[in-house]
């Protein structure tokens, strides 16, 4: 398809960026730029961040960065409807796709927002190429599905660190997370099947709003350390490479002047 005459250059009253080398590195705020997608679904992003930025005690966004829209290539993208987001970036915090390993909580209530109004989300669990940026495409409706692997992904991801109900997170619906959803709906007090839309979109709210209380706190020196050591565990594994990595940053964070600095931040 040929690439649509509408564009942005901002969704919901906040500029939309362009990082990507070489017009800018990735995770900066990137550069402005022309976004091309249908009208429709440009409106559609907007009533994402305009929920976002009701529900996120941090409000409105500085600023919105992503790796584009229309692409001429197959799926959505070349529809234009599809957009791939990259990060936020507020006055008092940065959002990061990449950084899902060392903030999933933020991570996930942001992508139960973006669950609200599209249909189709690809996100750091998917696979690899998804890492950077969450995928987001309206080809599919807004419910959930136990046969979609995105779905199932983020459901159990969702329960295992916004709703402290730890499964296995694996994107194959089984017993424990069908046991795990019964047990959640039960706790926030709906009836009804995760299959249907108001059940689908009451827990996605739910999720948002449990995981957007831990922004509320701003982050210390402590849990930032502490989010190198978890990005380590995640990442790299039980491996040599991390052992060296982790006994640098004990001699650091174990030093006499660091333990001093570090007893400030301690509750």
């Amino acid at each position: 398809m040929s690439r649509p005459q509408n564009y942005f250059k901002e969704l919901s009253a906040v500029p939309v960026h362009y990082a990507r080398p070489p017009i800018a590195p990735y995770a900066t705020r990137g550069k402005p730029y022309r976004f091309y997608t249908t009208k429709p679904f440009e409106g559609k992003l907007t009533a994402c961040f305009d929920e976002l930025w009701t529900v996120c005690p941090l409000g409105k966004a500085e600023v919105i960065t992503s790796a584009g829209a229309y692409v001429d290539k197959p799926g959505y993208h070349s529809k234009g409807r599809g957009f791939d987001l990259d990060a936020i970036f507020w006055k008092q915090r940065d959002f990061v796709t990449l950084d899902y390993p060392s903030d999933p909580v933020f991570y996930l209530g942001i992508e139960a927002i973006i669950r609200r109004h599209f249909g189709t989300v690809l996100n750091y669990l998917y696979n690899r190429a998804h890492r950077d940026h969450f995928h987001i495409d309206d080809g599919t409706p807004v419910k959930f599905s136990s046969q979609s692997t995105s779905r199932v992904l983020f459901i159990q991801a969702a329960l295992t660190y916004i709703h402290d109900i730890p499964v296995i997170i694996d994107g194959v619906y089984g017993q424990q997370t069908s046991t795990a959803i019964k047990d959640i709906l039960a706790r926030i007090g709906s009836s009804g099947k995760i299959e249907t839309i108001a059940t689908w979109k009451k827990f996605l709210l739910n999720s948002a709003e449990i995981a957007f209380k831990s922004v509320e706190k701003e982050l210390t020196p402590l849990d930032l350390l502490q989010n190198v050591y978890t990005t380590l565990e995640n990442e790299v594994g039980d491996t040599e490479q991390r052992k060296r990595i982790e006994v640098a940053m004990n001699a650091f964070s174990n030093h006499q002047d660091t333990q001093k600095w570090l007893e400030v931040y301690v509750e």
